[in-house]
């Protein structure tokens, strides 16, 4: 799994240099970036030594509303990640971002326009 994650983390520490991902955090990296017209890819690594206790999601929003999606609930310990390339619904394409609730925080990636 260590493989894994230091695969993930390479991946996207290349691509933000190249200006593909949009991040935040330092406990846990919360990234994401624009994968087409409708499509956004997220990417959570819990860097730390604990279990990250929380829910981590993605919002697809417009002046029309927004939708919600609840992807996976807490991180292992120095490896979990979570992964995932989300389509947006039509009327909610308009801007995106990824969030991390834990103890009445939220947390969110960077905003981006898809």
């Amino acid at each position: 799994m260590a493989t894994s994650v230091a695969v993930a983390e390479a991946q996207t520490s290349r691509a933000a240099a190249a200006g593909g991902w949009k991040c935040a955090g330092t406990k846990v990296s919360r990234c994401i970036e624009g994968r087409g017209a409708n499509k956004l890819r997220v990417n959570f690594v819990n860097k730390t030594n604990r279990k990250v206790t929380a829910e981590f999601g993605v919002t697809c929003a417009s002046n029309s509303g927004q939708r919600v999606y609840s992807l996976k609930r807490n991180l292992k310990a120095r490896g979990g990640y979570l992964s995932q390339t989300i389509t947006c619904p039509g009327g909610f394409q308009d801007w995106v971002h990824g969030w991390q609730m834990s103890s009445g925080k939220v947390y969110r990636t960077p905003f981006i326009n898809i």
